[in-house]
């Protein structure tokens, strides 16, 4: 009985290894599966992208990386957004007013400063601010490139479809939800490359930039493609960060100075022009009605 316990004993250690060694193997087997999956998903994204001019070393070594993952309830989540739904209301509530009031005042003259610069009032800036970030506290849930390529590599319903509706299933549906389906992947893909391409001109890690759940970045929740196109290196740094106060918000002032704010507008005139920002009335109505709160407010002090 002793020799037979010697006997095991000594065999355990090998057994353990052996034990060991398979779990390890098992491991990296099914991590080596996921990655594969995972690089199956982006491969199309990832061959357009360097079709069209990107650096092919760059890309292939962005997506390896581990934190890159496919999302498939993005997609079918911008599908189904109905943005008039949103309570827009919770903006004009006193404690929200209050900590716009301390942002206008704390960062007074850099407002000035651009208004000065873009004819953009203060208000309608920080009232931009407060609706779409609450003030920079919230940049969003997600990096913007795991949303903006998830939803570019949803370009068919079979890789979304048990995230969609049922009314989004009846076969009346069908084909209009597949075009929506290419419609926004196209978008998706053109965002994600002007992502790409905002990171490498300011020297940012394009997994490090957080966004909205639809790919909107920094302060001023931009998308990539406006970011390109309107952004301003406001403090002279040598880069466009839209993470921080003087490029985001002359950013802002810059878009919205685009599309046509000018002086003595009617409320009408302006509310179109924030419509280019956030194609939403009950957005633009919120946004001027805490802006006029907020020019009230400086008035009475």
């Amino acid at each position: 009985m002793i020799i037979r316990m010697a006997g095991w004993a000594k065999s355990t250690p090998n057994l353990l290894i052996i034990f060991v060694l398979s779990f390890l193997i098992h491991s990296v087997s099914c991590l080596a599966a996921r990655e594969n999956t995972n690089i199956s998903v982006w491969e199309p994204l990832i061959e357009n992208l360097i079709r069209d001019g990107l650096d092919e070393k760059k890309i292939r070594g962005i997506f390896a990386r581990r934190e890159v993952q496919f999302n498939p309830g993005v997609m079918p989540r911008k599908l189904s957004h109905k943005e008039s739904k949103l309570d827009y209301s919770k903006f004009l509530r006193p404690e929200r007013l209050s900590r716009a009031s301390v942002f206008l005042d704390t960062h007074k003259e850099l407002l000035i400063q651009i208004e000065d610069e873009y004819g953009i009032p203060k208000e309608i800036k920080v009232a931009i601010l407060l609706v779409e970030t609450d003030l920079g506290r919230y940049l969003g849930p997600d990096r913007a490139f795991n949303i903006l390529a998830s939803m570019a590599a949803a370009n068919d319903i079979d890789s979304v479809k048990p995230w969609l509706t049922p009314e989004m299933l009846k076969p009346a549906e069908i084909s209009h939800v597949e075009k929506k389906l290419q419609d926004k992947s196209q978008w998706a893909y053109k965002e994600l490359k002007a992502l790409l391409v905002y990171a490498e001109q300011n020297n940012i890690d394009p997994l490090e930039i957080k966004g909205s759940i639809f790919g909107a970045i920094g302060l001023c929740q931009f998308m990539p493609s406006n970011a390109l196109r309107f952004g301003v290196d406001h403090d002279h740094d040598g880069e466009i960060n839209l993470f921080l106060k003087p490029d985001a918000l002359a950013s802002m002032a810059n878009y919205l100075r685009n599309y046509g704010w000018k002086d003595n507008l009617s409320r009408k005139e302006q509310e179109a022009v924030i419509l280019k920002y956030n194609y939403s009335r009950p957005y633009a109505k919120a946004v001027l009605d805490v802006a006029k709160e907020l020019s009230d407010n400086s008035e009475n002090k």
